[in-house]
């Protein structure tokens, strides 16, 4: 976990999440619903949104405060609230049973109607529809003066729609013959599927309370941009450098880059043989497709598309890197980023041993 801001500052944080979630969902008539939806929401998890909401404005900030304003804890409320609805419906989309070592929200609800899949199913996209109302709700109700007001709801709206557009290119991508996909396309859905929900918008949101140039603010959005995506990319590198288990990216049949580059690598014969198996993996029962997956997953830890891949994170790592460079940032701002670009590198970009687990 990356604790970016003290015990303190996290426990505030967590009091005024739990806080809104029961104002907010508290429905005496679907007592059971909200009640499972606020302990989901609850779970244990890297809260890496909302830690940067506010590591991000008590670092921009030139008011020497120690603690978030009640603001600044909403916004971070709003984009964790932000959070849990795309998993509620990432999980529905992807099929998956489990979330954080425990069931997904619609597994949970099937309890409410005899364990009825599709009733699980369908309630669980209305609890999602209601976690994106909720973050609405909390932005609308706001405290802030009117121009901060503005630039906050642009910049949800922006990142919304972006993450919007990343969920569609990655379920289009997966029903896209490999010969057909392309590194762009795969990059562009890093960018917005996950480089701008989890880094830029909260990065911004902590930048527009804390009142900072539109300068500061583009030079934060590319330092964000770059990072968002290479932790992307590593997020894969680690799930292949992994046993393959069921919900390994090969199994789901994801696309991922390194699985591209290793595929430019190949030659013709290879590029049938590698498609023949992703199709089989796809159509076999789980323990067939674990075991295709899996001898995949070695041949393609032979080739050099682990070097290539780690050399484009390594790329926009530096990208961001340059950012600092930029004098449009506070101080305190720069030397926050810079520590924090370090310490993922050392926490999370690791590249030490790369055909072992990261």
């Amino acid at each position: 976990m990356l604790n970016l801001i003290s015990d303190t500052q996290f426990r505030d944080f967590d009091n005024h999440f739990r806080h809104k979630l029961d104002q907010i969902l508290d429905i005496p008539d679907l007592a059971s619903l909200s009640q499972l939806m606020k302990l989901y929401a609850c779970r244990s998890g890297k809260r890496l949104r909302p830690q940067l909401v506010i590591w991000t404005y008590l670092n921009a900030s030139d008011r020497s405060e120690s603690s978030a304003p009640e603001v600044v804890l909403d916004v971070a409320t709003a984009w964790e609230i932000f959070h849990a609805f795309l998993l509620i419906h990432d999980d529905i989309v992807d099929g998956s049973d489990q979330r954080r070592n425990q069931p997904a929200l619609h597994k949970q609800l099937q309890s409410l109607d005899s364990d009825s899949p599709r009733f699980g199913v369908n309630l669980g996209i209305v609890a999602g529809d209601l976690m994106y109302a909720a973050t609405q709700r909390i932005l609308s109700e706001l405290q802030t003066d009117a121009e901060s007001y503005r630039q906050l709801h642009r910049l949800f709206a922006r990142v919304a729609s972006l993450t919007g557009f990343g969920q569609a290119v990655d379920i289009l991508q997966s029903h896209v013959p490999l010969k057909l996909c392309d590194v762009h396309t795969l990059l562009r859905e890093y960018h917005w599927k996950t480089a701008a929900y989890t880094f830029e918008g909260p990065m911004l949101s902590g930048a527009i309370l804390a009142d900072l140039s539109d300068a500061a603010r583009q030079a934060i959005s590319e330092f964000a941009l770059s990072i968002g995506q290479a932790y992307q990319i590593q997020n894969d590198l680690i799930d292949l450098l992994k046993p393959v288990s069921e919900g390994s990216d090969l199994v789901e049949g994801k696309r991922t880059l390194t699985l591209l580059l290793a595929r430019s690598a190949q030659s013709s014969s290879e590029h049938d043989a590698l498609d023949q198996t992703l199709s089989l993996i796809q159509n076999a029962p789980l323990e067939q497709a674990l075991s295709l997956a899996d001898r995949l997953r070695c041949q393609i830890l032979q080739t050099p598309a682990v070097e290539q891949t780690i050399d484009i994170i390594r790329d926009l790592l530096r990208t961001s890197a340059r950012v600092l460079q930029s004098r449009a940032l506070p101080d305190s701002l720069r030397q926050s980023m810079r520590s924090i670009l370090e310490l993922m590198q050392q926490k999370y970009f690791t590249h030490d041993n790369p055909t072992s687990p990261v």
